[in-house]
């Protein structure tokens, strides 16, 4: 099978320092190598982004190299299981965790090895006593953000990764258009709220609003909103899809958005869908001239050179809004309805309905290959939680070649880099209340994710050229069909509901 690279609740976020756990009792060390790994040579794959192994082999392992006297090779791949096979340790993005899976190319992750329990009062035998890093627990596990900690990196039950980077959509706008006074007496007159809006429904009016108005005061018009669109190697334009059709249809009774979770019929082409990209494809309105061939990084200049006010983004990417203005930004909006599949119909919930869609399954992670034994295993769990410690997590956060958000509350509060202008509490907010919020859907995560993604593409490209979204999704609908049935309907089932995190499922899938 070939792998392909993917596109890559709270308030108040609260920030704290989780204390090491201590010891008065010496250990004794005597009989510990200095250098438990000295001598052996691990391989490590970087999937599907050349940069990240690029950043990885020169800044990132030096200081594991010397400090354990062991080595480590640095290579794009896998592209295939049997490529996987021959590596030690593999960072991936968590879209293609099920492809893993599937193939059985990830250890199990032991819980302890990334959450050690406290030492015992009274330690007994030497076997009995906790090591080293059972008594300091360097790795801080419960500094891991929960989604990450309890969805992203498992499967089911399992644990088969650790938490590298995340990736989290934001809505950005230009400060000054909101600021601005004549700005706000025309909003005031149009019965418009110059604030972030709650609703989708309010983001779409604000887009109205801006658009044809010299909301900058430079004596010329401007527009609304930047939307990538088209066909987009980062698949930004799915991605923003995808979570307005959560807030539209993420039901409090339910844990599947994609599929139903028994049969696996398709959602994508049910109301919440349909009216998502209706709603966006609508926006090319608002945006500038030939706004339907944006990508991303088109959308990213629009709003950098001034042309819009608002632009939907992932927070990661926050070094390419800023030339020389004040930029604010905030959580996506949510619904104040809400699409129950159960019953095909409308409701009106209780409270804003506002979960988290995570691009690209969630972020990036790192897994240990199933494999690797014996000693070069310890070594490969040891690199994995090097390579995602919290001291490491800052290097991460701060290369511009590897944007990724923190996935560690206490990065998040830090707010963005290399972002000068950029409002750094409300980027932490932002960003705290997109990872931390009550629901949270991870990007689909079972095999073949990136073909169904592309499916996806396909569809909006169509509606994008005029054919009615029901019919663009339909189309969809039946390709993701085909495409599960082609892998196996039970199978893919399987993977689908341990990809949930919720529900049960057998250990094993079932035969292909």
């Amino acid at each position: 099978m070939q792998w392909v690279s993917g596109r890559l609740r709270i308030g108040l976020f609260a920030l704290c320092l989780l204390p090491y756990l201590g010891c008065s009792r010496p250990q004794d060390t005597s009989t510990v190598p200095a250098h438990p790994f000295q001598g052996l040579k691990l391989t490590v794959g970087v999937v599907g982004e050349p940069k990240l192994a690029e950043t990885l082999s020169s800044v990132l392992i030096g200081e594991w190299r010397e400090t354990r006297k062991a080595d480590v090779t640095v290579a794009r791949g896998p592209t295939s299981a049997k490529e996987a096979a021959r590596l030690d340790v593999l960072v991936f993005p968590a879209e293609l965790l099920g492809d893993l899976v599937d193939n059985g190319a990830l250890m199990t992750w032991p819980e302890k090895l990334v959450n050690p329990p406290p030492p015992p009062e009274n330690p007994g035998t030497e076997t009995e006593r906790p090591t080293d890093d059972d008594m300091a627990n360097p790795y801080q596990f419960a500094d891991v953000l929960e989604p990450y900690r309890e969805q992203v990196t498992k499967y089911g039950k399992d644990r088969k990764a650790v938490p590298l980077g995340g990736s989290g959509l934001v809505l950005v706008f230009d400060r000054g258009a909101f600021d601005r006074p004549e700005n706000q007496e025309a909003a005031d007159d149009a019965g418009i709220a110059l604030e972030p809006p709650r609703t989708w429904e309010a983001l779409d009016a604000l887009a109205r609003f801006f658009n044809g108005r010299d909301w900058d005061g430079d004596g010329k018009p401007d527009h609304g909103i930047a939307l990538a669109l088209a066909a987009d190697q980062e698949g930004l334009a799915n991605d923003v899809h995808l979570a307005r059709a959560a807030s539209l249809g993420q039901h409090k009774d339910q844990y599947s958005f994609f599929f139903d979770s028994d049969s696996m019929a398709p959602r994508i082409d049910t109301p919440p869908f349909v009216e998502a990209l209706t709603t966006l494809i609508a926006l090319k309105e608002c945006g500038p001239p030939k706004m339907e061939t944006f990508d991303a990084a088109a959308a990213r200049r629009a709003f950098a050179d001034g042309e819009v006010a608002l632009l939907i983004d992932r927070a990661e990417q926050s070094a390419h809004w800023v030339k020389d203005k004040p930029v604010g930004l905030a959580a996506l909006p949510g619904s104040e309805r809400v699409f129950d599949p159960a019953r095909k119909e409308w409701e009106t919930p209780t409270a804003l309905n506002q979960p988290s869609y995570l691009p690209r399954g969630g972020g990036w992670l790192v897994g240990v290959s199933s494999a690797t034994k014996g000693a070069r295993r310890d070594a490969a769990v040891d690199f994995a939680k090097y390579l995602t410690s919290p001291e490491l997590a800052t290097q991460v956060r701060s290369n511009p070649d590897i944007p990724m958000l923190p996935v560690r509350s206490t990065a998040v509060g830090l707010g963005p880099v290399n972002s000068n202008g950029v409002d750094a509490r409300q980027w932490s907010d932002a960003v705290g209340r997109t990872l931390a919020a009550e629901r949270v859907i991870p990007g689909l995560r079972i095999p073949e994710a990136t073909g169904y993604l592309s499916d996806l593409t396909s569809g909006r490209l169509s509606a994008l050229k005029g054919e009615p979204a029901e019919k663009a999704l339909h189309q969809v609908a039946v390709a993701w069909q085909a495409r599960t049935q082609r892998l196996g309907t039970a199978r893919q089932a399987w993977h689908y509901q341990r990809s949930l995190n919720t529900l049960v499922t057998s250990p094993e899938p079932p035969p292909r």
